[in-house]
């Protein structure tokens, strides 16, 4: 089964964000994508263990934002379509959450970018293929929008500007005592 990007992002556009799901509910409807599968869903205990396993404050609201774009496009129904009987959830869940890790729910929902980014994460994670699209060009894509790696690059530019600044800070010292130097030469 191809996912569709395009249509997947107009019926998200489309769709209202009220409020978010609360998290039982959240929940509810990710076990549910998976019984539609004939897939055993992650238990109780499964979903406490990846909480656990996350560490992350964003847990929950990766929760809610995978359940809402889960409901609110055809995504769920896609998704339960490509799974297979013995696709293990809990593993496949804590693989898409660690790959979504730094994503929090109003980056998703207000970026257009970061909202491509978690779809192409989530079907990547049940193993499905984009429409139109080779799996080579989606994984291409796929790093191209990887919010992770922009992040590293904006650490490396910030550290390098600050060397820079550093450097120039230090350059200003030392022509400064050069001058003092000169000024104590001519006294």
């Amino acid at each position: 089964m191809a996912f569709d990007l395009r249509e997947l992002q107009t019926q998200l556009d489309a769709a209202p964000f009220v409020s978010p799901y609360p998290h039982d509910l959240s929940l509810a409807i990710i076990c549910d994508t998976f019984r539609l599968a004939q897939a055993r869903p992650p238990s109780l205990a499964d979903w406490t263990d990846l909480e656990q396993r996350a560490r992350s404050p964003l847990w929950r609201e990766q929760v809610m934002m995978l359940a809402y774009v889960l409901t609110s496009s055809s995504l769920g129904q896609e998704t339960a379509r490509t799974l297979r009987k013995g696709d293990d959830a809990t593993t496949l869940l804590q693989r898409f959450f660690q790959d979504v890790a730094p994503l929090t729910a109003e980056m998703v929902r207000s970026n257009a970018f970061r909202r491509e980014e978690f779809l192409r994460k989530w079907v990547r994670a049940v193993d499905g293929q984009w429409k139109g699209e080779s799996p080579k060009g989606s994984t291409a894509r796929l790093e191209q929008l990887d919010y992770r790696k922009a992040e590293a690059e904006m650490r490396r530019a910030e550290e390098a500007r600050k060397r820079e600044a550093d450097k120039r800070q230090q350059a200003l010292r030392e022509a400064e005592q050069r001058a003092a130097d000169a000024r104590g030469w001519r006294e």
